[in-house]
């Protein structure tokens, strides 16, 4: 058995959408190749591989991240090609030894080059990269906000995952939680604010965690405060730590999210500033 249609798709993307309408595009257009595209800042648009198009929105050119973008409509990395152009290509490809075997570096210019039809497909909706710490921070922020188009509770559009083994959420006496998505077989005794804890997270009395990712296993110890950072798997925050700070407690008007490494263990009573990341020996990386 041989497709007449093959959908590639990327695996460090967050979006919802409805493939039928890209695969009806392809046919219409007549294509080799149509590539899912959506708008981006501009600022942003050199961390993507960029499209030109025409008056039809069939593609013109291609440029792989480029320094100086003439546009700012970004490739998402969901392809639909044509089995027998794809199937040339890759058996080509491969039988190059200069190539990087890339779709973005290798098969769309080559395609490109050989006049072959590319078309584009404008995506409408919630689209996330999260090639960076900073856009996987934001993807879980969205999660928060329903106007984000990120709605996890979408009863039309279910989203199916593993199933934690772990007890219910338990939220002790003094606990205070607020705008804040809490995963099973978390223990909150402390404040949790604006933040997405993954499952078995503990945040004991007096400890506090704001505008924060924490990863499965992490435990924040008494008086412990946590604001805008990412905590990696199985990390453990001693008792009156300072990791991270909000935009303005930033020194020299610099400032980025504070991230640990997985298993990363701080001692009480450590600070670490906005913008540092730490490995897992507690040591600091440098960006």
């Amino acid at each position: 058995y041989q497709p007449e249609y093959v959908v590639i798709l990327s695996g460090d993307h967050i979006y919802k959408m409805d493939y039928s309408e890209m695969l009806r595009r392809h046919k219409e257009s007549d294509a080799a190749c149509t590539i899912s595209v959506m708008e981006v800042p501009w600022e942003e648009a050199s961390r993507f591989g960029i499209m030109s198009v025409d008056g039809e929105d069939m593609i013109t050119e291609f440029a792989e991240k480029p320094r100086q973008p003439k546009s700012n409509l970004a490739s998402m990395g969901i392809y639909v090609f044509s089995w027998k152009a794809l199937r040339r290509y890759l058996t080509e490809d491969e039988a190059d030894p200069g190539s990087e075997n890339d779709f973005g570096k290798n098969i769309i210019p080559k395609m490109l080059a050989d006049g072959q039809r590319m078309a584009a497909f404008r995506f409408q909706g919630y689209w996330k990269d999260v090639g960076t710490l900073t856009s996987l921070w934001d993807a879980n922020m969205d999660m928060l906000s329903p106007e984000s188009g990120l709605d996890l509770s979408d009863e039309s559009w279910p989203i199916y995952a593993r199933s934690v083994d772990a007890p219910p959420i338990y939220m002790g006496g003094d606990s205070r939680v607020s705008h804040s998505a809490i995963n099973r077989g978390c223990d909150i005794e402390g404040t949790v604010e604006n933040s997405v804890l993954s499952p078995r997270v503990t945040v004991e009395k007096g400890a506090k965690v704001s505008y924060s990712v924490l990863l499965p296993g992490v435990t924040v110890e008494t008086g412990a405060v946590i604001e805008y950072a990412i905590i990696g798997e199985g990390c453990h925050i001693g008792k009156d730590c300072r990791v991270g700070g909000a935009p303005d407690s930033a020194l020299d008007g610099k400032w980025d999210l504070t991230v640990l490494a997985p298993d990363c263990q701080l001692e009480d009573g450590r600070e670490v500033a906005p913008g540092i990341m730490l490995d897992h020996h507690g040591k600091e990386v440098l960006k």
